[in-house]
């Protein structure tokens, strides 16, 4: 028996001779590459999910790539070299993954441990590839489906045209078709009901929380706007923060309530008509008396972070004002993709409001303006800032924290950082205007001294929701260059197309890691961010080191 009849008797009975080979493969080689290790650690859950989506993805190329050479009639290698070939690949395949399969646990838990987590054993395994199994099967079943369609679909064109254009006519029609009907009825149906029930929780009270009996709150006694104004994370913020008696307790000085205003997604029908209101609350709570007024722009859902300002109305004896506008009820990546421009639009219109208000007053008697985003909302406040409130009469400064990827000063800087600067920690110029601090940096060291403005990034080498670019799709990032960010793993290596899918996987995880790491900010690195640009009077180490002790720790919402 001669060795083509040999290889081909293996081909039938092991069924490889009726499988697209090529698909085999690529998922294969996808499917275990999704096991190297990026930014953040992955349950067995989303572990799965990414396995099973470069599964059927590489299926799916594969099973395409092999139409196109029948289509484009290619020529076609002989049998008996075919199956000398794919025996060859089929080996190759089996040792590679293999190797990566054994050494998917190390990878994780080698990230994990950058991070301080808890290591995840062999078990890992079952739940990962169970859940694999399942998506991967799903979409491919749903790409042959669709297949399918396009095959009948250039059937029926090929009564009318010839074969080779009926093909290609077949598969436009149903492609059309296919994403009329699903962007008709299912996402839509999908984003229907995912507003309407985050816009019912957004009108809900957050257990245990009433409306503030404080002077110095919004939906408080000489407040402008109602309580259920607020929307729900603005009752929140509202009701948290310290008071008098806790600050005093803390500097043994006489002590302020801090002043904390918010206006509601429904307070009013524009954002226009938002800012107005946002102004007449600040005048109705006397916020311009105070030494130190934030106009902060919030994430998504309208919260903002108790930890980020909480330590700056201690370090300042509660003579700090904070105002918030919320624009959504959604969470940031929803916020992002089906309301682009929102949280510009919203910023745009509540700053030159504010803005106005303050430079019309003495310089000697009105308080400090500065400017707080967090996560999207640090894109909604970087683009609020027009030229003139750097110049002429310039407010006094900004902290953008976990600022997205998209923010175009955060990138913009980056990209024309200081020769020599990490990417994860650029240095801008002489660091007179702005410094990027991570996890237990210092903002208040730089080759030059604090210009009049005073902008203070921080972002973490691990968040992916600052760090991730498109074009790692197709050449790898800088901040994977030596030196690496402290807590990514010196194992994690660029692959074309898998790096940038784990990436995009990385930003839905990046809070569920320890405070310090990912996307979740501490109060320690909050402090020090304020402490740069506000300069609190007689704050030094030891007063950050007790009041660190008040703010254990951070929680994202």
């Amino acid at each position: 028996m001669s060795i083509n009849s040999v290889l081909g008797e293996i081909g039938r009975r092991t069924g490889l001779s009726a499988l697209p080979l090529t698909g085999v493969y690529l998922a294969v080689f996808l499917f275990v590459l999704t096991f190297t290790p990026s930014l953040i650690p992955r349950s067995a859950l989303y572990q799965g999910v990414l396995a099973g989506v470069g599964l059927a993805l590489g299926f799916g190329l594969g099973v395409l790539l092999e139409r196109i050479w029948t289509y484009l009639e290619l020529p076609v290698m002989p049998t008996r070299q075919w199956h000398v070939v794919n025996l060859v690949l089929l080996l190759a395949v089996l040792v590679f993954a293999g190797f990566y399969l054994l050494n998917a646990v190390h990878w994780q838990n080698a990230v994990r441990d950058e991070m301080g987590m808890e290591s995840v054993n062999e078990g890992h395994y079952v739940t990962m590839l169970l859940v694999a199994a399942v998506l991967s099967t799903l979409l491919i079943l749903i790409g042959w489906g669709v297949v399918l369609g396009v095959s009948a679909a250039s059937r029926w064109t090929h009564r009318h045209v010839p074969r080779r254009i009926s093909s290609l006519l077949g598969a436009l029609l149903f492609i059309v078709a296919l994403v009329v009907i699903v962007n008709g009825t299912l996402v839509s149906g999908v984003i229907t009901l995912t507003d309407k029930s985050l816009a019912a929780l957004d009108v809900t009270d957050p257990p245990g929380f009433t409306p503030p009996v404080l002077d110095t709150r919004s939906a408080g006694p000489k407040s402008t706007i109602a309580w259920d104004g607020l929307g729900r994370q603005g009752k929140v913020f509202v009701s948290e923060g310290p008071t008098q008696e806790e600050i005093e307790a803390f500097t043994g000085e006489p002590a302020l309530d801090p002043i904390r205003a918010y206006v509601g997604l429904r307070a009013a029908d524009s954002p226009d008509e938002q800012a107005e209101m946002a102004l007449q609350e600040l005048i109705a709570l006397d916020a311009f008396s105070r030494s130190v007024l934030i106009i902060a722009t919030p994430t998504g859902t309208g919260w903002i972070d108790n930890w980020a300002f909480g330590p700056l109305e201690y370090m300042h004896g509660g003579d700090v004002a904070t105002v918030a506008v919320q624009y959504s009820y959604l969470l940031s990546p929803l916020s992002l993709m089906l309301e682009p421009g929102r949280v510009q639009e919203s910023a745009a219109a509540v700053f030159p409001v504010i803005y106005r208000h303050w430079h019309a007053m003495p310089k000697e008697t009105r308080p400090k303006l500065y400017l707080f985003g967090l996560s999207l909302g640090s894109l909604g406040s970087e683009s609020s800032m027009p030229v003139y409130a750097l110049l002429g009469d310039p407010i006094q400064g900004a902290v953008w924290v976990g600022p997205p990827f998209r923010n175009p000063i955060w990138r913009a800087m980056r990209r024309n950082r200081n020769e020599g600067s990490p990417d994860w920690k650029p240095t801008f110029e002489d660091g007179s205007t702005i410094r990027v601090i991570g996890a237990g940096d210092t903002a208040r060291e730089a080759p030059a001294p604090w210009g009049s403005v005073r902008i203070v990034y921080l972002a973490y080498p691990s968040d992916a929701i600052a760090f991730f670019e498109e074009r790692m799709f197709l050449r790898p990032p800088e901040w994977l260059s030596d030196p690496r960010g402290p807590d990514v793993s010196p194992l994690l290596s660029w692959v074309p197309i898998v790096t940038a899918l784990q990436v995009a996987v990385d930003m839905n995880l990046a809070t569920n890691v320890p405070v310090q790491h990912g996307h979740n900010y501490g109060a320690q690195d909050y402090i020090e961010a304020w402490r740069a640009v506000t300069e609190p009077a007689a704050f030094d180490d030891e007063d950050a080191k007790r009041l660190l002790a008040l703010f254990p720790g951070s929680a994202y919402d």
